[in-house]
């Protein structure tokens, strides 16, 4: 049995455990995670492009060859007996035994996955290459935020869709607890429930890791040409995925995001026009340059413009303050009718401001809504409807 060599990340509570195993026993510990493209959602599956093949059917030939390759990366987001006996420096093997005991649903392939298509490949070939060795490296935490730290430095010279691959290996456990802190508030549908939005308050798995990764670096888009700016982007998300605090500004963030989604979809105008952006209040939320503006615009208020410290001793208080002013703008819409609700929204000025783009239409719709729904934040108590709205 290979000995184990555990490091403590103290920066963020996480545990890196280094090992050796036969391929048999890592394939069978990842079979799970891999057939559900390494237990994420987004994570690329093995490559089918012509030299992704034929750089795959060389490393199935270096394999049965000897080769040794780079650790397989496995996150597992671990309970308290784990932890425990990690702490503890437990035994090897009974340690080891833990780890491969691990439930398959908190384990993912963090940076393996063409690897271990090639050693499926190689062991299909040649069964004898079941007994070699292998190393592999287990990330561990209990907390969340903390792996998604993890996560997102793994790879520090990757550029920013890269921060969003890492942030996706955690795509399931990230789902799962802000899926259960949302309660009857929200739905998020996975690529597996085949299913779209067809109310307000619902959205797309994917549409929630875009707004995440928005929300982290407080910018309405992530993937930047801008090579200062990427940086920027990465330090950002990095800083603010690692508090503690972090996930549960989000989840409050996307539950205020429902409660508008259901107050603008009770609009339902007689007869939109077909050039119109937006054709009713459901298609406000529809539309993600309006949500991932919301997002950004709440965001910058609570952690300040990007590249500025967090205040994180203010962040709640202003968070409370934002729930503040977005419930008493939908109270005061509580009895309105329909057409009520129509004459709030001005949907006509919404759609002729949009009309008004000039070049890049994403980057304006994106930027126009996150300084329209800052200009809702600060001026909640005075509006009697959104025109100054769609016109700041």
């Amino acid at each position: 049995m290979a000995p184990i060599n555990i490091i403590h990340d103290s920066r963020v509570d996480c545990y890196s455990v280094m090992t050796a195993m036969p391929v048999s026993q890592f394939l069978s510990m990842v079979t799970t995670a891999y057939e559900n493209r390494g237990g994420i959602e987004g994570q690329r599956a093995p490559l089918k492009t012509k030299t992704g093949i034929s750089i795959r059917t060389r490393l199935v030939e270096d394999l049965a060859s000897g080769a040794v390759i780079p650790p397989v990366v496995i996150g597992i987001l671990a309970d308290s007996d784990l932890i425990g006996a990690i702490k503890n420096h437990a035994e090897d093997e009974t340690l080891l035994t833990s780890l491969l005991q691990v439930d398959a649903d908190s384990l993912s392939i963090i940076d393996g996955m063409q690897r271990t298509t090639a050693l499926r490949d190689a062991v299909n070939k040649n069964a004898e290459l079941n007994q070699t060795s292998m190393r592999v490296e287990f990330w561990v935490s209990r907390n969340l935020n903390s792996l998604i730290y993890r996560m997102l430095v793994l790879n520090t010279g990757q550029v920013p869709w890269e921060i969003s691959r890492q942030l996706e290996t955690v795509y399931s456990q990230l789902l799962k607890i802000i899926d259960g802190a949302l309660g009857a508030d929200a739905q998020i549908f996975t690529l597996t429930d085949a299913r779209r939005r067809s109310d307000a308050g619902q959205y797309q798995a994917s549409t929630i890791i875009r707004l995440f990764l928005s929300f982290s670096s407080r910018k309405p888009e992530f993937d930047l040409k801008d090579k200062v700016a990427e940086d920027f982007s990465r330090m950002d998300a990095i800083e603010a995925s690692s508090h503690e605090a972090f996930l549960g500004y989000f989840i409050r963030t996307l539950k205020m995001a429902a409660k508008l989604d259901r107050m603008f979809s009770r609009s339902s105008p007689a007869q939109a026009k077909s050039t119109d952006r937006i054709g009713d209040g459901k298609e406000l939320f529809q539309s993600f340059p309006a949500l991932v503006g919301f997002f950004v615009a709440v965001a910058i208020r609570i952690f300040d413009e990007p590249g500025f410290d967090v205040d994180w001793a203010e962040a709640d208080n202003k968070l409370a303050s934002i729930e503040t002013a977005i419930d008493s703008l939908i109270s005061a819409t509580t009895t309105f009718t329909a057409l009520e609700i129509d004459e709030y929204l001005q949907l006509e000025t919404l759609n002729q401001r949009l009309a008004q783009r000039a070049g890049q239409v994403g980057r304006f719709e994106r930027d126009f809504f996150v300084r329209a729904f800052t200009f809702m934040i600060d001026k909640a108590d005075r509006l009697n409807d959104l025109l100054p709205v769609w016109r700041a």
